[in-house]
């Protein structure tokens, strides 16, 4: 290690900040294929050496202190964001006790280098919790941890339980070969079991076949197969859970999911079942991921999370497609004992909450008020919409996440807002790459988008555009005049812009995304700030390739005056939003906020074409099982 830190780290750099403009070039390949290098290794590893800080570990991170320097210029933020576990392992050295209780001339500007790994870091400082005694232990391998491990746990003895993928009998039903996966990735763990060798191998033959629940016990060979590294040949075989028919026989005949290809629309009817599918499988790992980033990206920003609450009294966008919560129905679903006010109206008082109940559409309006105490604060939580829409791109159920900024004007949102999205595709891109190289693939159901890497890391290479709503208007009306295109909903100003005319700027026109601002007044909430021309909101609408708008945010109105004026024009009545406007009042401030659909953002990261196949158990007109 100490002669890899002199030839590949400490000579380039040296090079490199002696500013010699002929070797420059070669000099930073050479640093960034030693770093590419290391962070391969530093993929499974804390230290240099086991696991134990080093002089090794000293030597290289004091020769790399220079290159961290954002003023040195060695590395870009490019080449930063591709190292993730070399920079995880540079913030455990610098935060060790040694370099902390005992200073050398080695140290560097900390502030500028740690604000510097705070923005580029894709893997969070490790804060590991010792528990004293912690009892919770897998009585298990994870067919990840088993795959991962490679040809190191060869010869290893260990448990895996999972669910049936195929099953095949050889030699005359003397051998079988079993696929198993545990849901943890993709890949599945082949298990060879013997008639002579494994103890329980009659009653993995009548477990039922694919969809079967076994726990399995073996040693870890290397696989003579091509295409895997290892398989499990099988000492003992126990059935957790048996497929069962109908007429109550052990079998595979009934079972939904046969080995052949369904399609999403047939894997929607047996929701409870579709997660078992490759497809949902990957869905939902990735789903996982970007909600675990998302709660990171606030957490290390400092943002406050806020549980806002389902059922309001309010519709924060002031559209009236609510769904209305109420006691008022009997059992039996009759409507005569329903009490009416003398207008034929319900008499809402008589209800559970005495007023018109509904599930929210957004967490926003509860979470400025927390804003107004906490600062930069965030909700992520179920949202509801009872809008009858029976398109690809509509839920009536579907999580929203919004943050809410203090001090904050829409600059800083829109700021914020690309750095988030910036920041999720990084991480899909870094901690998701066998679930997206699936959904790649032509063997993807429900997707199968050739580059959709490709796409992603467009994302992360690009400043977002940002124009105003009537440069976009503008720009679509010239492309119509010059016969480019032509769209089937009306382009002039004043009117919302569709999803064609989203796609159409951002993947035709810029392709990249794009971010509008300045909407009309009359086509946007009433919370949001009205600009000094008296005609436009100071709104954004961040524009995607593939989906269009996928994030909505705006300045908020701090003027108590302005926004019971825009809420009376937009038929709201003042007491209902009192409470709101008490938050101008008391202590105004300027502050300002997005709202990103997360199913959206799933569409957009997998390539999935159906919003009802990125969510559990999607809600939509007419479908309300499980």
């Amino acid at each position: 290690w100490i002669e890899f830190c002199w030839l590949e780290i400490e000579v380039p750099i040296n090079i490199l900040a002696a500013k010699k403009t002929k070797q420059f070039q070669s000099a930073k390949s050479l640093i960034v294929s030693a770093l590419i290098g290391l962070n391969s290794y530093l993929k499974s590893s804390t230290f240099m050496v086991e696991n134990n800080f080093s002089l090794a570990d000293l030597a290289i991170f004091c020769a790399l202190e220079a290159a961290f320097d954002p003023n040195s210029s060695i590395l870009d933020k490019k080449d930063l964001i591709a190292m993730p576990h070399v920079l995880r392992w540079f913030m455990t050295i610098k935060n060790h006790a040694y370099l902390n209780q005992k200073p050398t001339s080695h140290s560097t500007s900390s502030t500028k280098v740690s604000m510097t790994l705070t923005e580029c870091s894709l893997v969070e400082k490790s804060f590991h919790l010792e528990l004293k005694g912690s009892k919770f232990t897998r009585q298990r391998i994870r067919v990840k941890e088993l795959l991962e491990s490679g040809l190191k746990k060869v010869d290893c003895t260990v448990v895996v339980k999972g669910w049936l993928k195929t099953s095949r009998n050889a030699q005359k039903k003397t051998l079988l070969f079993l696929v198993v996966n545990d849901g943890s990735c993709k890949q599945s763990l082949q298990v060879v079991a013997s008639i002579d060798s494994t103890k329980g191998y009659h009653s993995a033959m009548q477990c039922g076949g694919v969809g079967a629940c076994l726990a399995i016990e073996g040693v870890v060979i290397k696989s003579p197969a091509a295409g895997q590294a290892i398989e499990l040949q099988a000492t003992k075989v126990q059935v957790l859970g048996k497929v069962i028919m109908k007429d109550g026989t052990v079998g595979g005949g009934d079972y939904p999911l046969a080995k052949k290809a369904h399609t999403v629309e047939y894997l929607r009817e047996i929701a409870h079942l579709r997660p078992r599918t490759m497809v949902i499988g990957a869905v939902m790992r990735v789903r996982n991921k970007m909600a675990f980033a998302a709660h990171r990206f606030f957490n290390e920003r400092g943002f406050i999370y806020v549980h806002t609450p389902l059922l309001t009294a309010s519709d924060c966008e002031g559209a009236g497609e609510q769904f209305v919560v109420t006691t008022l129905l009997n059992e039996e679903g009759k409507v005569e004992n329903i009490p009416l006010q003398q207008n034929g109206h319900v008499d809402y008082t008589k209800d559970f909450f005495s007023k018109r109940t509904c599930l929210t559409v957004s967490g926003q309006l509860n979470v400025e008020a927390f804003c107004c105490a906490l600062s930069d604060v965030y909700t992520f939580g179920p949202t509801f919409r009872a809008e009858n829409s029976h398109t690809s791109r509509h839920l009536a159920e579907f999580w929203m996440i919004e943050p809410e900024i203090a001090f904050a004007d829409l600059n800083d949102d829109m700021n914020l807002a690309e750095d988030f999205l910036k920041y999720l595709v990084t991480y899909a891109l870094t901690y998701c790459d066998e679930d997206l190289s699936y959904f790649e693939s032509p063997e993807c159901t429900g997707g199968g988008e050739e580059n959709l890497r490709e796409r992603l890391k467009n994302v992360i290479d690009n400043d977002f555009v940002r124009i105003t709503y009537t440069q976009a208007i503008e720009l679509l009306e010239e492309n119509i005049k010059n016969g480019t295109v032509k769209f089937e909903n009306n382009v002039k100003w004043g009117v919302d812009l569709a999803s064609e005319h989203e796609r159409f700027i951002t993947e035709v026109v810029y392709k990249c995304p794009v971010i509008v601002t300045d909407y009309p007044k009359e086509i946007k909430a009433f919370y949001m700030k009205l600009s000094e021309d008296g005609k436009t909101v100071r709104a954004m609408d961040i524009l995607v390739p593939k989906i269009g708008e996928i994030i909505g945010g705006s300045q908020r109105e701090e003027s108590h005056e302005i926004l019971l004026e825009r809420g009376k024009a937009m038929g709201l009545e003042e007491k209902a939003i009192s409470w709101y406007a008490d938050l101008r009042k008391y202590g105004t401030m300027n502050h300002a906020g997005f709202g990103l659909g997360f199913e959206r953002l799933i569409l957009f990261i997998t390539g999935i074409e159906n919003i009802r196949d990125v969510i559990p158990f999607p809600r939509y007109p007419g479908h309300c099982e499980f």
